[in-house]
């Protein structure tokens, strides 16, 4: 099994490897095309699949890095905390309005908060990895949150996102 592809609860395969390419190779196994993938992509193609020219391989969101469960189970927020550690915030753009993590340090009875989503199993324990460590997540200010408490995920769900750089620039240049 490729350890670098999830299949998602929609049944998407999705790239969970940090350093990812799809190669194009012709029926003698000549390389025609390498392509490389980010985190966190939906692959359109999966291993030995034939491919034409023009076919869509993979797609992405360019102004978000996610985080994705590499494990099934629950969610569970930890110091996720209305006003101190997460905002309610409208995108103006959409009218679309997201859960987003604020910066809890600068409030007094945050300062101690490790805002996280954990993946917990049936029996309410938090899910240990098969490259060792926990299901935990941090979060960190800006993130954007994917999920709710409670709700079933399978390894390549996206848990949240954290916007690029270059995406907050560009949204307040209006360029």
């Amino acid at each position: 099994k490729n350890r670098n592809v999830a299949k998602d609860s929609q049944g998407r395969l999705v790239a969970m490897g940090r350093t990812m390419s799809i190669v194009i190779v012709d029926q003698g196994g000549k390389e025609l095309a390498t392509h490389k993938i980010v985190y966190g992509a939906r692959l359109h193609v999966d291993e030995g699949d034939t491919v034409k020219r023009g076919s869509k391989l993979a797609e992405w969101d360019p102004d978000t890095r996610p985080i994705m469960t590499e494990a099934d189970g629950t969610v569970e927020f930890e110091d996720v905390v209305e006003g101190i550690s997460v905002n309610e915030v409208a995108d103006e753009a959409t009218g679309i309005t997201n859960r987003v993590i604020i910066d809890w340090r600068s409030n007094q009875r945050g300062s101690s908060l490790k805002p996280a989503i954990v993946v917990k199993d049936k029996d309410g324990k938090v899910q240990k990895l098969a490259r060792g460590g926990e299901a935990r997540y941090l979060l960190s200010v800006d993130s954007i949150l994917s999920v709710d408490p409670g709700t079933s995920v399978k390894a390549g769900d996206v848990l949240a996102r954290n916007p690029l750089e270059s995406a907050k620039t560009r949204d307040i240049t209006g360029g």
